[in-house]
């Protein structure tokens, strides 16, 4: 009974899996093997499902996707990324939405000198408001010109050929817009988390190798049974929140 009750300890409370359990993955040409562990422990397979599962992040993404409003997500996604924080972004974002509110038609120009003052909440200036300006107005005028398709993995094609967004951005705006089973954000904190879990290859650089990134956080989203953006945004959130040093490879 003793030993029956342990074992039940080790299980992991959302998927059932065990703690001794291995998981598989496969890409392209290789194949690699994982320790689930325990879901107690920060960095496991393990921990960042169960994180997911029992802090909800799924309803977070779900209610993310249905207010989302697809120019909005454009934008944010287009000033965020290259090291500037969430909260830049989340700032000049509602910069450049009050400006086209104002003007719906705002040129390139007028974007960058809104872009350039300092943002609100002492954040100071915007990193790069020419070379966003000049994606920002492109795409917005591709969007109007050529709306885009509904299905996810389209939408996800269609927005690669914006100005400025390659194939991560545009799975971070399909995620943000749909919250959809079938792409994957794969970012700085994921790389640096689930490289060091073995999830990723560490041979991998996000450059050179997206679409294998991509692949491997899916089939890491079905061993956990849990939907691949809501996932990434636990990574996200709680990645970055760790000393850069945990994620040296040992």
């Amino acid at each position: 009974m003793a030993r029956e009750a342990s074992l039940e300890s080790e299980r992991d409370p959302h998927c059932g899996r065990s703690s001794h359990d291995r998981i598989s993955f496969t890409v392209r040409d290789q194949s690699w093997d994982v320790a689930w562990g325990s879901h107690e422990v920060f960095g496991t397979p393990a921990f960042w499902v169960n994180r997911t599962a029992i802090e909800c992040y799924e309803k977070r993404l779900a209610a993310t996707a249905s207010d989302a409003d697809i120019e909005s997500v454009v934008v944010f996604c287009l000033l965020g990324g290259s090291g500037i924080r969430a909260e830049s972004a989340r700032a000049a974002r509602q910069v450049v939405l009050d400006l086209l509110a104002e003007n719906p038609e705002a040129t390139a120009g007028k974007i960058e000198e809104r872009l350039a003052e300092p943002l609100p909440g002492g954040l100071g200036s915007y990193r790069f408001p020419k070379q966003r300006s000049e994606h920002i107005a492109e795409s917005l005028a591709r969007l109007r010109s050529e709306p885009p398709p509904e299905d996810p993995l389209e939408l996800k094609d269609y927005l690669k050929g914006l100005h400025g967004v390659g194939p991560q951005k545009a799975a971070w705006i399909v995620r943000n817009l749909t919250g959809s089973a079938k792409v994957a954000l794969v970012g700085i904190w994921p790389v640096r988390a689930l490289t060091r879990a073995g999830i990723f290859r560490p041979e991998w650089s996000p450059q050179r190798h997206y679409t294998r990134y991509e692949k491997a956080f899916l089939q890491y989203a079905e061993h956990g049974n849990v939907q691949p953006g809501a996932l990434d945004l636990c990574i996200w959130e709680k990645a970055r929140c760790v000393d850069p040093s945990y994620y040296s490879l040992k």
